[in-house]
């Protein structure tokens, strides 16, 4: 603790040396018993937080030097670490398709896409015409416009489908 004048007058009330009196800190248990030895004689005497208040004077930790092979250890273990870590968080970056060339499930599948969506413009079609001849059944015009437009509506549809399954995967 640091030595105030409360503390410097409870040390000589105590019979305590002039070394101790006179340091500039003096350690926390000394107060401590000085305090109880005072109080158990006369009841007046400070409380041993009224000698406490001039503040602690705590002094820095020291660090342990480490050793040099210790510490060339500690450096490539987490290098080594750090690395790894890069490792885990590219290796889906970097990696390359195997066999790269055309399969034929691939070729498959989008055989059957092209076959579905062409299916369907020709049934929205078809529709469109039926749809035509009920609304006007002399003109061919009138026919063949609401076929193009229910074509155009399924191929749009047919689009947007595959845009979100394309997004999707």
């Amino acid at each position: 603790m640091r030595q105030t004048v409360e503390t410097r007058d409870a040390l000589r009330r105590a019979t305590a040396s002039v070394a101790v009196i006179d340091a500039e800190t003096v350690p926390f248990r000394l107060l401590r018993d000085v305090a109880r030895a005072l109080r158990g004689v006369d009841k007046d005497e400070p409380y041993l937080q009224d000698l406490v208040r001039g503040g602690l004077a705590l002094e820095a930790p020291k660090r342990p030097t480490r050793d040099l092979t210790l510490e060339h250890r500690c450096r490539t273990l987490r290098e080594a670490q750090e690395l790894r870590e890069y490792e885990h968080m590219t290796k889906d970056v970097t990696r390359t398709r195997r066999g790269g060339g055309i399969t034929m499930s691939g070729v498959t599948r989008e055989l059957g896409f092209g076959a579905h969506v062409l299916t369907l413009m020709a049934a929205c079609f078809a529709g469109g015409v039926v749809a035509g001849r009920a609304i006007a059944p002399e003109n061919t015009t009138v026919q063949v416009v609401l076929g193009t437009i229910g074509m155009f509506v399924a191929l749009m549809v047919e689009a947007l489908l595959f845009m979100l399954r394309d997004a999707k995967t």
